[in-house]
């Protein structure tokens, strides 16, 4: 069955994509698994003992900073716009409990407002770039690797 240009098949036919993904992605489950697992590095990292993890000997708020932008234009480039609103919100409730759990841990942790300032900040510019076209990065990650199943 051909589709006339533009237009998405129906919901529950054998050709629609969950809404949540962009089209012609060859590997979506590849790329959130790697998603998740950013995810969870950065949350042993903020929340593991200090001794524990590796010093950057970058100043603190860029590494919060840059995290968050990571993880939004990661996340982002694999959802579709419509959802960048709850992406946003679970990118800041994240931040918010990591500071929230650092506070409370007592294992040489603590909750700063400012380390939740420069998240917000790192989530705010990595949807900056996304609007500009890096919203398409997994798409284009795929065709630069050859796993593309794009049309041409």
């Amino acid at each position: 069955m051909t589709l006339p240009r533009g237009s998405a098949p129906e919901p529950n036919s054998p050709n629609a994509k969950p809404l949540a993904l962009p089209p012609h992605l060859a590997f979506p489950h590849l790329w959130w698994l790697i998603g998740w697992a950013l995810v969870l590095f950065i949350l042993y990292s903020t929340l593991a003992p200090s001794q524990y993890v590796p010093n950057l000997h970058v100043w603190d708020k860029l590494e919060h900073g840059g995290a968050f932008f990571g993880l939004t234009l990661w996340f982002g480039g694999l959802i579709r716009r419509n959802r960048y609103a709850l992406l946003a919100f679970w990118m800041l409730l994240f931040g918010a409990g990591i500071e929230l759990a650092q506070g409370y841990m007592g294992w040489g942790r603590h909750m700063d407002i400012h380390d939740f300032y420069a998240d917000a900040i790192g989530v705010a510019v990595g949807f900056v770039l996304l609007g500009f076209g890096l919203n398409q990065w997994a798409v284009y990650a795929e065709r630069i690797l050859g796993l593309s199943r794009e049309p041409s």
